[in-house]
């Protein structure tokens, strides 16, 4: 680990008719259109881009817009700013999405990041046409990073016969463009062994669902000892005082207390094992000082949330960065509202923080 490695800091994306679960108006949203809002999106960018967040993620499900059209239209409205895209192997011709990242960077000046998921419910899977179990997904995942990042890499035509995927002299005139990468930055997201294995192969980041850092530490170092990055989703909550946060959390789990039997079902219908790693660790609501499993219950996974003050929550992510951890997505409640709160007052003092580390180091 460098101490001159800074923390990326990521946010995701608002979304059109989304439920910010804090003000409960889930019965009021539930049935709005997922149209894109350009308007309130790409002002959402802007403010991300002004208080020192590095890129947003473009997330994907059938309940939103498609990712990669979503980000071409958002990128002509901000520049020098980064989006994560999210990508699902088996959706998409390997070719086809190359040739459209391809073509999104001619006509982007900003920084792009892919979102490699395999997928984590076989039943919305299935509404896009795909039926692979999580363990052939994966392999499948194998195939489609092979042949983007073949292209990525190699001039020439591209041949791959594999055991989902076969692609026979494929060839790409529309080439990737941007100032200082060959490629999008890969993030490979899941939290089981076959999404190390492709981050090793293919990825520069492995991307996970928040955990405990005891949890954490004895899986990080076969990432680290190669030079890829690792990566952390969570929620926040943070306000002046701890006190203040964690009653914040306690009427957000009042607000959305309904919807636990919902997250139980979805989770016993889901194969992703950080999911339920994660629903699991949600039988204890503090697993650790500042970090909160109780939205897990009724929001879902990605609820595990950093609560605290603006310093407990700057300090709590500076542990996670002591055991390698660079990349953050976070999200919050709603949304805007708690990325300016964070970046208003927790990234200055991560960044103080930083400078002193990387000062202290310098004079040793």
């Amino acid at each position: 680990m460098k101490t001159s490695d800074n923390i990326h800091f990521h946010w995701r994306l608002i979304q059109t008719g989304e439920d910010e679960l804090s003000t409960n108006k889930s019965q009021a949203n539930a049935n709005k259109a997922a149209f894109p809002d350009l308007k309130s999106q790409g002002d959402f960018c802007k403010i991300a881009k002004d208080l020192g967040i590095d890129s947003v993620l473009v997330d994907i499900n059938y309940g939103k817009p498609d990712p990669t059209i979503l980000t071409t239209a958002l990128s002509r409205q901000t520049n020098q700013f980064g989006y994560i895209i999210a990508v699902r192997s088996g959706l998409l011709s390997p070719t086809l999405f190359t040739q459209q990242i391809n073509t999104l960077s001619t006509l982007s000046k900003n920084k792009i990041y892919l979102n490699v998921v395999a997928g984590h419910s076989p039943a919305e899977q299935a509404t896009y046409g795909d039926f692979l179990n999580r363990e052939e997904r994966y392999e499948r995942t194998d195939d489609f990073l092979n042949i983007c990042t073949q292209f990525w890499s190699n001039n020439g035509s591209v041949d791959l016969d594999g055991k989902y995927i076969q692609v026979e002299q494929g060839l790409l005139k529309t080439p990737f463009v941007s100032s200082n990468a060959k490629k999008p930055f890969i993030f490979v997201a899941g939290g089981s062994q076959p999404a190390i294995d492709l981050t090793l192969k293919y990825g520069d980041c492995w991307m996970q669902l928040g955990n405990t850092i005891e949890n954490l530490q004895d899986k990080l170092d076969p990432i680290l000892n190669v030079g890829k990055s690792v990566g952390l989703r969570f929620s926040i909550i943070c306000r002046e005082t701890n006190e203040e946060a964690v009653k914040i959390a306690d009427q957000l789990f009042k607000n959305t207390e309904q919807n636990a039997d919902k997250q139980k079902s979805f989770i016993s219908k889901s194969d992703s094992v950080s999911f339920k790693r994660n629903f699991d660790l949600s039988k204890e609501d503090w697993p650790s000082p500042n970090l909160w499993m109780g939205a897990v219950k009724t929001v879902g996974p990605t609820g595990i949330a950093i609560v605290g003050s603006y310093e407990d929550v700057a300090q709590k992510i500076m542990e996670y960065r002591e055991i390698g951890v660079t990349h953050f997505i976070f999200s919050g409640w709603p949304k805007q509202e708690e990325m300016i709160r964070f970046g208003t007052h927790v990234i200055p003092l991560i960044r103080t923080i930083e400078k002193s580390k990387q000062l202290t180091a310098v004079s040793e």
